[in-house]
């Protein structure tokens, strides 16, 4: 017997549908692709804010001791006198890229480079005191441990490295010998966060880890799903860290327990992103870029999101908090301005190019480099805190924006670091 065939018409509308199929499934892969379906900005509420001064060292602290130079790595001092015009005090050629910003502190600048170099300066002359080789290259910024007015005041005085090699080292901070060094097995591009005796620090294997430094052995270490590469910010008892699973942790500082965890929100379908950022906390909030675009503000004790705002390209730039605002810069070359409170933007400034970098805020004054393809394109910026209004333009930048104490900032270059302080004659 002869098997039936489907008639014309029939075949026609089977084509047809498959056909609609089709086209309705590239669109909405395409649309994927696209953003269309992206959860977008969540404005925020005055929920859980608290509204008291960010976290910021004194005023006449001669310190800047580590990447965020508050605990809370507010990455600010808005009562720093650095007032303009600057003249050069002294420019010291480090050999090799700094990406990661210098820290200050016992009347030193401290900074390691790409090519493994540890160097520290003397803050006022220029002067080189000691260049040592650690070994591993250098993708963080040391911290400084054991200085008075400090999170870690009273406790032994180390010049602290970690390199992309795997290994936390101490170095005497007079002569810059290796006091003691310790593996963690993976890569570290965290600089260390210092509050007491211990050191908080991340590694590329997704580790998160307490080491003593009076012991110099972990003390705990937990597993994340995903590479640590932001610095942590304290928060009350507990340490918080971004990893690359597109989760922000909040850890004990004591036990290492998770205190809460939160997931980033994206595009949908596209996954949580990436937190290379480290995260800063005032206000009763966490400040976290990621690099889906999105800058998020969480509630700090239950890791809640309060607000979440949007750019158009990449943000590794943490974030620098002052004056109820948060300074995050955004690979569409725009330095963002952003309301603690509600994320909405304050103001923005383009810049020309991409921003990898963190900024910081000294006196009045937010600073920020860019990334700069070719290299020579890097420059240095700073803006009026509350205006967005140029204030200084640096030729030599790249990455890393300025630190400082009072009566002295310290601008980085591709592979230079130099004293800005006020023109006496002006």
């Amino acid at each position: 017997m002869a098997r039936s065939r489907g008639t014309p018409t029939r075949t026609k509308v089977l084509l047809a549908v498959s056909g609609v199929v089709v086209i309705a499934l590239a669109v909405g892969a395409w649309g994927v692709v696209a953003g269309w379906y992206d959860q977008g900005a969540v404005r925020g509420t005055t929920k859980g804010f608290v509204p008291v001064a960010a976290p910021q060292a004194n005023a006449s602290a001669p310190s800047w001791p580590t990447f965020g130079n508050t605990p809370e790595s507010t990455r600010s001092n808005t009562a720093l006198n650095v007032s303009q015009p600057y003249i050069e005090r002294w420019n010291v050629d480090t050999g090799s890229l700094v990406e990661l910003p210098p820290v200050i502190g016992g009347g030193r600048v401290v900074a390691g480079t790409n090519h493994g170099i540890a160097i520290a300066i003397d803050l006022q002359t220029g002067k080189v005191d000691w260049r040592v080789q650690l070994g591993g290259a250098v993708a963080a910024s040391p911290a400084l441990t054991g200085l008075p007015d400090t999170a870690s005041a009273g406790q032994p005085r180390y010049d602290l490295f970690a390199t992309i090699n795997g290994y936390l080292i101490a170095l005497d901070p007079a002569t810059g010998g290796k006091l003691w060094q310790l593996s963690l097995g993976s890569s570290i591009e965290t600089s260390p966060l210092v509050i007491g005796d211990g050191v908080f620090i991340g590694t590329r294997a997704g580790q998160v880890v307490r080491v003593s430094l009076t012991t110099h052995r972990p003390t705990w270490t937990v597993t994340v799903g995903g590479s640590v590469k932001g610095a942590m910010a304290r928060s009350g008892s507990n340490v918080v860290v971004g990893d690359y699973a597109g989760h922000v942790s909040a850890f004990s500082q004591a036990t290492g327990r998770v205190a809460w965890r939160t997931t980033s929100p994206g595009k949908t379908f596209a996954g949580p992103g990436r937190f290379y950022a480290g995260a800063a906390v005032a206000y009763g909030r966490v400040f976290i870029g990621n690099v889906n675009g999105r800058v998020l503000g969480l509630d700090a004790a239950t890791g809640a999101i309060n607000w979440v705002q949007v750019f158009g390209n990449y943000v590794y730039s943490s974030a620098a908090v002052a004056d109820r605002m948060v300074f995050v810069g955004s690979y569409d070359g725009n330095l963002y301005a952003l309301s603690a409170v509600t994320g909405d933007i304050v103001w923005h400034r383009h810049v020309g190019q991409r921003i990898s970098g963190s900024p910081s805020v000294l006196g009045n004054l937010v600073w920020v480099s860019t990334l700069g393809i070719p290299t020579s394109a890097g420059h240095g910026y700073a803006f009026n805190v509350y205006t967005g209004k140029p204030e200084v333009f640096r030729a030599v930048g790249r990455y890393a924006a300025a630190v400082g104490v009072d009566g002295t900032i310290v601008a980085t270059g591709v592979n230079t670091l130099a004293a800005l302080t006020p023109n006496p004659n002006k």
